[in-house]
């Protein structure tokens, strides 16, 4: 198997983990499983899944690779001086992977996806629930997820009396 086909597969194998990857609980201008599943189909030759195909941020604007096409298209696009040509070219991203990079983009996922640092590292209660206000994390993932909100009144008094 040649180096570009084991990078291809290398590839596909993210893609598949990336759709195991679960959802970001807080929308951000841009999602890191959208950015990546865009990176590594294009490198992988596969279309974008379309449920995610939405979500890419710019979906709408100009993309990387129109980008590079313009720019690459010509020796002076848009009448840039070859200067700004140069600096533009080196701003684009270059993905040159390799299949020893590839395998460390795998592992590194496939650990994220398992969990395997958060359960290699496992926290007690002790952190997760301190002796001096055991409620603390626990009232503010409720609060994130807007199961229990707090009114004016009982958060001054949680800011001056701790609790």
């Amino acid at each position: 198997m040649s180096s570009h086909q084991a990078v291809r597969e290398g590839a596909k194998q993210v893609v598949r983990l990336l759709e195991k990857f679960p959802e970001e609980k807080f929308k951000y201008l841009v999602s890191f499983k959208a950015t990546q599943l865009e990176r590594f189909s294009r490198i992988a030759g596969i279309p974008l899944p379309k449920k995610l195909a939405t979500e890419v941020p710019g979906e709408n604007k100009t993309s990387i690779n129109e980008i590079k096409d313009i720019v690459n298209r010509t020796s002076g696009p848009l009448g840039l001086q070859k200067d700004m040509l140069r600096k533009m070219q080196a701003a684009i991203p270059h993905d040159q992977f390799t299949e020893s990079a590839m395998k460390d983009q795998i592992t590194a996922l496939s650990n994220l996806v398992n969990n395997k640092y958060k359960n290699y590292y496992d926290v007690g209660d002790k952190l997760y629930k301190p002796a001096g206000n055991p409620e603390y994390y626990q009232r503010i993932i409720d609060d994130i997820q807007g199961k229990k909100k707090e009114n004016i009144l009982a958060g001054l008094r949680t800011v001056f009396m701790g609790r």
